[in-house]
């Protein structure tokens, strides 16, 4: 018999992950249900859609807390001057940029509900700022694994914004050239498909992670990223009119498949980062033997 405190460290970690993981299944069938039903809006009670659309956005808003709150616990398991120290807090940074565009939204359907939102918001400037210290952090962990110089990563961060910027300006003249986004100017056509762009590059580099650490724990919370891509790239299709010529039936299962991914890019994250710090803990907690009134010895 195992008399040593980490076999029961492992043994409540995986009970604790377990249930994790249930209620975040539980909590995107809920999301799913609301989605798809709207019962909220069948009421049919004064500004019941815009009830519905706000209990979604709750729905949204809790997971991408959890996943910045993680982000935070995760930091205070690496002192200052430790390399994962600044990949971690830039990384969670970033989810803190998320959560401001996830709030931001819900403030600017309030004032723009039965209109339409200004070209750029400042839902915008913090997706955008996300982006950017994801990338940010991309970068650091590919530093600290191929020990890149220091005076080159800063050269390799801006050739990577520079290239991600032109390949959205190419992608945005072929959008108009195939009449996509009718309605909308060029400036704001551009900006929305920066994002998925964005997505390709950082789930790109979060798959290339992924094989790189195999089953590592500090690699999984790079996962999220890679659920957001393929959700925003459907969603910023659709926004840009994708979709205005496929049938409806077919529609409403993609829609509804991008925004489940969505919310759960967001646990995917936070499911990994819950594993990464209560493996830090464990891995602090000493080796002590158990008294024999516990093991029965």
């Amino acid at each position: 018999m195992d008399k040593s405190l980490p076999f029961l460290q492992k043994y409540k970690r995986s009970s604790v992950m377990w249930a994790a993981l249930i209620l975040c299944l539980l909590w995107l069938a809920g999301f799913a249900w609301v989605y798809y039903y709207e019962p909220i809006t069948n009421l049919a009670f004064p500004n019941s859609d815009y009830w519905n659309d706000k209990t979604l956005d709750a729905l949204t808003l809790i997971p991408s807390l959890a996943v910045a709150l993680l982000g935070l616990g995760l930091v205070r398991q690496f002192k200052p001057e430790e390399p994962p120290y600044r990949i971690w807090l830039t990384f969670t940074i970033g989810w803190w940029m998320w959560v401001g565009g996830e709030i931001s939204g819900i403030v600017y359907d309030y004032y723009y509900w039965y209109t339409n939102y200004p070209e750029f918001t400042l839902i915008d400037l913090f997706w955008s700022l996300g982006y950017l210290f994801f990338g940010l952090s991309l970068f650091y962990q590919f530093q600290l694994i191929y020990n890149w110089k220091r005076g080159r990563e800063s050269l390799r961060y801006l050739a990577y914004l520079v290239f991600a910027a032109l390949l959205t300006v190419g992608l945005t003249q072929w959008a108009l050239k195939a009449g996509l986004g009718a309605g909308y100017s060029w400036p704001a056509i551009y900006i929305a498909i920066l994002y998925p762009v964005f997505d390709l590059f950082e789930g790109a580099a979060a798959l290339w992670l992924f094989f790189l650490f195999g089953r590592g724990f500090l690699g999984r919370p790079w996962w999220g990223l890679i659920a957001f891509a393929i959700a925003d790239s459907i969603n910023i299709y659709s926004w840009i009119g994708g979709f205005d010529n496929t049938p409806q039936n077919i529609y409403l299962t993609v829609d509804l498949f991008s925004n489940v991914v969505y919310v759960a890019g967001y646990m995917i994250t936070a499911l990994a980062f819950l594993s990464a710090i209560r493996h830090m803990r464990e891995k602090s907690v000493p080796r002590i033997p158990l008294p024999p009134e516990i093991t029965g010895d």
